[in-house]
């Protein structure tokens, strides 16, 4: 007997405001109404005509919305699509998302200490108050995405 295959079509990622912000970091709003920050650098460093928008901190501030919200433009005509951006990993975290997603996952200070490799006291100071480095925030998203097959 086969399993039942259930297939889910998704809605395409719709746009509906950007905001630039330095590096190469977007404030985007999507047609559901939740606002993220994006780093889209890289897309930018994966594609050789994109190096403009990786080194002209001028055009990359013109991004806009493109008509329809299916993708962002800059005054050059250069485009990227709001699916390849929803695609990007989330990299940023701050400190009370850092702590909820431990709670979610049931991770002491102690146990998320052994399972990224970092000491209990960094560990503390990012529930609190530090910035959270990129490595340890994928770690992290890692581990939620996954918290159905792990066991700790």
């Amino acid at each position: 007997m086969q399993p039942d295959v259930v297939l889910v079509e998704r809605k395409p990622a719709r746009l509906k405001d950007v905001v630039p912000l330095s590096g190469r970091t977007l404030k985007l709003t999507w047609d559901d109404g939740v606002a993220e920050l994006r780093d889209v650098f890289p897309i930018l460093a994966n594609h050789r005509s994109l190096v403009r928008l990786r080194q002209d901190d001028h055009l990359f501030s013109t991004v806009r919305v493109k008509t329809g919200g299916f993708a962002l433009e800059w005054e050059d005509g250069t485009e990227v699509t709001a699916q390849a951006i929803r695609s990007l990993p989330r990299t940023s975290m701050d400190n009370r998302e850092f702590r909820n997603l431990m709670d979610d996952l049931h991770l002491s200070v102690e146990a998320i200490s052994v399972t990224l490799g970092l000491s209990r006291r960094l560990i503390a100071d990012y529930r609190r108050d530090k910035p959270i480095p990129k490595h340890v925030v994928l770690a992290l998203r890692y581990l939620a995405e996954r918290r159905e097959r792990a066991v700790f």
